[in-house]
């Protein structure tokens, strides 16, 4: 089993300043924040054995004299441990479960997705929100096509392919999550014309098909979704919808500024903690 190491930094930085990019290219496996008492920190996740390197990054980051503590995690099976604390979601008529409960007999969308190495049992903020977006845009949309690009797990793929009985894609940069994506799929009895593919909407965005899409869902960073603003335009047929979620409160604005610029109008906003997911329509 990997060995995994905490190094914790008192900061009066916020995670949305720092180079997420820069970071997760360096070996840094995820990045939290906190407060603690009067005090803000923020937490590195990392490889034991890039302990050497990570100091230096860190160094570079918060300065040669920043004091930080460096601890290990133990060795458990955290897949496991989350699984076990995890409870239903139930979001109007969609209930998510994993295998520790049985499926709803009063459910009109039951879904059993299993905490993994993939993004997404649907309890953080980001992809509550896309959920609650797509239970929403369910009553006044019928939805073809869709494109879900960050899948994870492919969670949010599922619940469209169950609210509208359409075809899709769920794409994702991390072939793991495409796996575990192929898994859930088949679990959940997703209709065959709901497809995956391992591919990075930065670099790919030709291979899929511009133009046709009522829907496209993105759940990924938003200095990303930033980046993809013009792709996703081409990429959505006429007055078709965008889901964008993975937004901070104070990342809004500015999100929010860029895709209102290039033809967007916002029809709906919801928050859940720091977390805003944004639904907008591409006019015509």
């Amino acid at each position: 089993m990997t060995k995994y190491v905490e190094a914790i930094i008192k900061s009066d930085l916020s995670i949305d300043e720092l180079d997420d990019d820069y970071l997760f290219e360096k070996g840094i496996i995820s990045i939290s924040q906190a407060n603690t008492g009067k005090d803000q920190c923020i937490s590195f996740h990392f490889d034991k054995k890039n302990e050497t390197n990570i100091i230096k990054i860190i160094q570079s980051v918060f300065g040669k004299f920043v004091n930080f503590n460096i601890k290990n995690i133990p060795k458990k099976n955290w897949v496991l441990e989350t699984q076990k604390n995890l409870k239903p979601i139930i979001s109007k008529d969609i209930i998510i479960h994993n295998d520790n409960y049985s499926r709803s007999k009063y459910s009109n969308i039951d879904l059993c997705i299993n905490a993994s190495m993939a993004f997404g049992t649907g309890h953080h903020g980001t992809t509550y929100g896309c959920i609650e977006a797509l239970s929403d845009l369910r009553k006044n949309r019928k939805i073809n096509n869709f494109l879900d690009i960050g899948t994870g797990s492919g969670i949010l793929s599922i619940i469209s392919s169950k609210l509208w009985y359409c075809s899709g894609i769920a794409i994702d940069n991390d072939p793991v999550a495409i796996e575990i994506t192929k898994i859930n799929f088949k679990k959940n009895n997703v209709n065959p014309s709901v497809t995956y593919k391992v591919l990075d909407i930065i670099r790919d965005c030709k291979k899929l098909q511009s133009n046709g899409y009522d829907l496209i869902i993105v759940n990924i960073l938003a200095n990303v979704i930033n980046k993809i603003r013009f792709d996703l335009k081409k990429l959505l047929d006429k007055n078709g919808i965008l889901i964008l979620s993975g937004i901070t409160y104070s990342q809004k604005r500015s999100i929010l500024m860029y895709f209102l610029s290039i033809g967007f109008m916002k029809i709906k906003e919801i928050q859940y903690a720091e977390w805003v997911t944004l639904t907008l329509v591409l006019q015509e």
